[in-house]
Order: C-alpha cells, then structure tokens, then sequence
C-alpha cells in the first residue's frame, strides 16, 4: 500500500498543468461580432489566451478557431468603413 502511495501521487501531480483557455461558448459569425463590436475584445483576448498556450494548433477547439476568425474579420470590416 506504501509503495503505490508516491506512484498514485505522481499521477494526480501529472495531470495538473496549465488551465485551458474557455472554449465553452456559441460559435458567432462576423456578422454576430459586426453587429456587437463590445464582443470583439474578449473574443481577441480568448484567441491570445489560445495562442499562448503552447498547445497545438491542432487541439485548438473549432468553435474557437472560427470565433477568431469571425471576430479578426468584424474588426478589419469596421475599421475598412468610413465613420459617420
């Protein structure tokens, strides 16, 4: 029983590392992110958050990808159309 204590030990200790960023949320298009420019920010600040993570590109949620996406796309838009 002694023995498996630091092995079982170990094994709780490896599953702990860096949180993921959220990915739990609606996927939105750029018409979505267009129409709340507020949204666009956070969303930019989750693509960072990924980004920085140092996971693969790969294991990158789709939901996430194509919020970034959308989310760079809306902010290009916006700043591409003249000001009233």
């Amino acid at each position: 029983m002694i023995r498996i204590a630091p092995l079982t030990l170990g094994i709780m200790l490896a599953g702990c590392g860096p949180l993921s960023p959220p990915a739990d949320m609606p996927a939105r298009s750029w018409r979505y992110y267009a129409a709340h420019p507020a949204e666009i920010e956070p969303m930019q600040a989750i693509c960072r958050q990924w980004s920085e993570s140092g996971r693969p590109a790969g294991s990158e949620p789709a939901v996430i990808t194509g919020n970034c996406r959308a989310a760079a796309f809306a902010k290009t838009m916006r700043r591409s159309q003249p000001a009233p």
